[in-house]
């Protein structure tokens, strides 16, 4: 009996044990994340997706942080606004905001988006279509 219970919790515990896919990409990319210390939607994209890109992409991706209240990130912030086709300007300032640079940017987060995320990087570094999970809100960059 003893034996039987130690097998089904192995069992459980190895089920509930899931690994994160490990990808590499194709060239190197840099997401630039905007939040505000008061976003609680923004500390969650911290605490969730960041490590998950990180675990995922490893040394691939490149990823920067910049607090949108401070007066050194309007620099930067601005010149990726600019660089997007159609930005909505009534969500000028708003959080969480990042941007894969190059390709695309997208404002807001919902827990669980980080694995649409890391796909929509890899599709998007291999020129394929983005998928539509994360298609609201979602900025694409001007041709250069």
């Amino acid at each position: 009996m003893k034996k039987r219970i130690l097998l089904l919790l192995s069992l459980f515990l190895l089920w509930g044990c899931q690994s994160t896919p490990s990808k590499t990409l194709s060239q190197p990319v840099t997401l630039s994340f905007f939040y505000t210390q008061t976003c609680p939607v923004c500390k969650a994209f911290k605490k969730e997706a960041i490590p998950y890109l990180e675990k995922v992409f490893g040394n691939s991706l490149t990823i920067e942080m910049y607090d949108i209240d401070e007066d050194a990130t309007k620099p930067k912030y601005d010149g990726i606004i600019d660089s997007l086709v159609d930005f909505d300007q009534s969500e000028y300032g708003y959080g969480p905001f990042y941007a894969v640079e190059g390709y695309f940017a997208k404002l807001g987060y919902t827990a669980g988006d980080e694995e649409y995320l890391a796909d929509d990087i890899e599709r998007a570094v291999n020129h394929e279509t983005l998928s539509d999970e994360l298609s609201g809100l979602r900025y694409i960059y001007k041709e250069s």
